[in-house]
């Protein structure tokens, strides 16, 4: 029996990450994203690096930050490259690489609210509720477990086990 619904499963029977776990990833990332789009328009680049990095060590802290989602990215989008070489650990690590990108990013958020003396800002705000709203998810998401434990087996061992 399924555990979910057909619909999130790929043609190889193997569970598909959930959508809303890719949107937050990318959500995540958005400073690397941000730095991405700003090097693409190199004339108005100093004006937007000061408008959403206003200290010049912020941006290094946002983007060393980033990294446990970047990571996380990477391993999914190689997930069949790592099955094809035998590799299965990783899943293990993906949930606590968002953990602790969850956890870092709101310290680096708050460290920098406490820099400027508590006083609001409307994109840290926004940071810190779709963090918190990342973590709740992740903490309660039955699609994301189930996914993790399917991926134990190796997608070709799992087509092998079904044929005899």
């Amino acid at each position: 029996m399924l555990k979910l619904p057909l619909n999130y499963y790929d043609e190889a029977g193997v569970v598909l990450p959930p959508r809303w776990f890719y949107w937050m990833l990318l959500i995540a990332c958005r400073d690397v994203l941000l730095v991405c789009a700003f090097a693409a328009i190199p004339a108005e680049s100093d004006r937007l690096y000061r408008l959403f990095f206003p200290h010049t060590d912020s941006l290094w802290l946002q983007l060393v930050a980033s990294l446990p989602f970047v990571l996380v990215i990477v391993l999914l989008s190689f997930r069949d490259r790592l099955w094809q070489a035998g590799f299965s650990w990783w899943r293990l690590i993906v949930r606590p690489l968002v953990w602790l990108g969850c956890l870092v990013q709101l310290t680096v958020v708050f460290s920098l609210l406490r820099r400027n003396d508590w006083q609001f800002d409307l994109y840290m705000g926004a940071v810190i509720v779709l963090l918190l709203t990342f973590s709740i998810m992740l903490a309660r998401s039955r699609h994301l477990a189930v996914m993790i434990e399917d991926w134990q087996q190796l997608p070709a061992v799992k087509g092998a086990s079904k044929l005899h």
